[in-house]
């Protein structure tokens, strides 16, 4: 499996909504998601905010997933967002993550089939907290990218 292990040494903060997602239909529900986004201009917003600051990593439109990287329980949240550290809009919320070591798949979706063929053979583990989806802007190699927090076994 193609990845590459990084280092982040600061915490993210990222701005956007919430959305509760049943985890058997996470794949179609997340993709409806994007598509609304795009359609009602939510997805402009959150791009004309992280073209305010930009940053050097994950600076794309940004899926988080759940509370932790293992997803088992029935429903998870899905916070759709950027990284902002600007004042947050009134009509969107905030999270911080703060991790420093990431394992970073390209292609979303077969990221996460591929995941837990890689993750028993590698040298590590899933962290407690949230992976991130990041979907770059148009022309980026890869287009999107998995980043999966983990710690060295």
């Amino acid at each position: 499996m193609e990845h590459k292990i990084e280092k982040i040494p600061f915490e993210l903060t990222i701005v956007g909504k919430r959305y509760r997602v049943r985890t058997n239909e996470a794949f179609q529900t997340i993709s409806s998601l994007w598509d609304h986004a795009k359609k009602d201009g939510f997805m402009q917003k959150l791009i004309a905010l992280s073209w305010e600051q930009p940053k050097c990593m994950l600076a794309g439109l940004l899926g988080i997933c759940g509370k932790e990287a293992k997803i088992t329980d029935e429903e998870f949240t899905y916070f759709m967002g950027v990284r902002y550290d600007g004042e947050v809009p009134s009509d969107m919320q905030y999270m911080t993550i703060t991790h420093d070591t990431w394992a970073v798949i390209p292609n979303v979706t077969e990221a996460w089939n591929q995941l837990y063929e890689w993750l028993p053979t590698s040298h590590y583990e899933l962290a407690k907290i949230p992976c991130i989806e990041c979907y770059y802007p148009p022309n980026h190699n890869p287009e999107n990218e998995l980043w999966v927090p983990v710690t060295f076994k």
